[in-house]
C-alpha cells in the first residue's frame, strides 16, 4: 500500500484470496514485527475507522498524518479518497 493510501482489512483479505478472512487479515497486522517497513498502519475498518494498532493508536494516526491521510475523531478524513 503506498504511502498517503489505505486499505480496508477487507480490501486486503480479497487481495490474498481469502475475501472472508478479515478478523485474520487484521490478527496478522497486530503481530506485524516489521512495523513500519511493512505498512500495518495503512490497514484501515471498512467504514473509516482506525481499527486497532498494537503500538497505541497515536503512533498509528501519527504515521498516516505524515503520510498526508487526514485523521479526525478516529476516522479517516475522505475516506473514500484514499482508500484502496
Amino acid at each position: 500500500m503506498p504511502a498517503g493510501r489505505v486499505i480496508t482489512y477487507g480490501g486486503l483479505a480479497k487481495l490474498i484470496n481469502r475475501p472472508n478472512a478479515h478478523r485474520a487479515v487484521g490478527s496478522a497486522m497486530n503481530k506485524n514485527p516489521f512495523a513500519p517497513e511493512v505498512p500495518c498502519h495503512r490497514v484501515v475498518k471498512s467504514n473509516g475507522e482506525l481499527g486497532g494498532f498494537a503500538d497505541d493508536i497515536a503512533v498509528k494516526i501519527k504515521r498516516l498524518q505524515r503520510e498526508g491521510v487526514l485523521v479526525k475523531e478516529g476516522k479517516i478524513v475522505n475516506f473514500q479518497g484514499v482508500c484502496v
